[in-house]
Formats: structure tokens, sequence, C-alpha cells
């Protein structure tokens, strides 16, 4: 069975299966699969979670309002929905490819967390540039952190990817 996108997938990942494979290798991923399982159920219940708190809850009265912070209020609850909503769909992505051992599944997952990594790495960049008082130097330090530990999150799921992957899924 062929990946989602493989005309796409296959030019990045063919020629570097060997590299990957002795990357996977290092002591540091030989939980993966369990650490992604983990991972997994701890996200999922707490997108669920979010969720709950967010859904059917209307922060003002939007029909009086003539104010555009309280309608800004309320695209902001209507965003917050819809993160938590894909947040539930990659995790329970993430869940199902780990216990059926498909890689396709954990696409929609590694796509979303590359996404936010490289928005949190340009958001630190952004950071340092108007680097000016304490206040921003631990904004800085949060960030980073957050940083380390999402990477951390993809490459033990990158592994456990890298190890169901065959190379007739390229």
């Amino acid at each position: 069975m062929k990946l989602p996108l493989h005309t796409v997938l296959s030019p990045l990942l063919k020629p570097n299966l060997s590299s990957t494979y002795t990357f996977c290798q290092h002591p540091i991923f030989s939980g993966s699969v369990f650490y992604t399982y983990f991972y997994g159920v701890i996200g999922l219940f707490v997108s669920v979670h979010h969720l709950k708190k967010h859904l059917g809850v209307i922060p003002y009265d939007v029909s009086c309002a003539v104010d555009d912070s309280i309608r800004n209020i309320m695209v902001l609850h209507d965003l917050r929905i819809i993160s938590n909503t894909l947040g539930i769909l990659q995790y329970t992505s993430l869940l199902i490819g780990c216990a059926t051992e498909n890689p396709g599944l954990f696409l929609p997952h590694l796509a979303g967390e590359l996404v936010i990594l490289v928005f949190k790495f340009f958001n630190i960049i952004f950071l340092l540039l108007t680097l000016y008082n304490c206040k921003s130097m631990a904004k800085v330090c949060d960030k980073a952190a957050s940083v380390a530990v999402i990477t951390f999150n993809w490459f033990q799921e990158f592994c456990v990817f890298r190890r169901y992957l065959c190379i007739c899924d390229l």
C-alpha cells in the first residue's frame, strides 16, 4: 500500500532510509512506540478536555455586540474549538496508526507538529529581534523549552513512523 503523497515523500525518504535507520537506533528512541502511545493518549485527553471546556460556552452575547473586541473574542473562541477538534483528529489518527502499524496515519500528526514547530521557531526569532527587557528573555526561554519538547516528540513519532514504514510504501 502506497503512502498518501508518496510522489512527494519518496524523493525525501528513499535516499535517507539508511541514515534515518541509524538515527532511530539510538538508545533514546528505543521505547519510541510506547512513548508515542503515551503521548497520543495524553494529547487526546487534553484535546477532549479543552473542547468540552469551550464547546457550548458563548463568551458574550454576539447579537448585542457592536464592539469589535467582543467579535474578536468570539472569533478566538471559534478558533479554539477548531484547533481542539483538529487536535482530536490528529491524536486519534496517531493512536490508530500505532495500533494498526499503518505509517500513513502518522502523516497528519507529523505534518501538524512540524507546522507548529516552524511557527514557534519563527516566534523565537522575532522575540530575539525585539529583545529589550527581562520579560522578553523569559518568553524566549519558555518558547525554547517548548520547541525542545515538541522537537523531541516529533523525533520519537518519526522513529515509530520509520519503523512501520517499509520500502513498498514509498
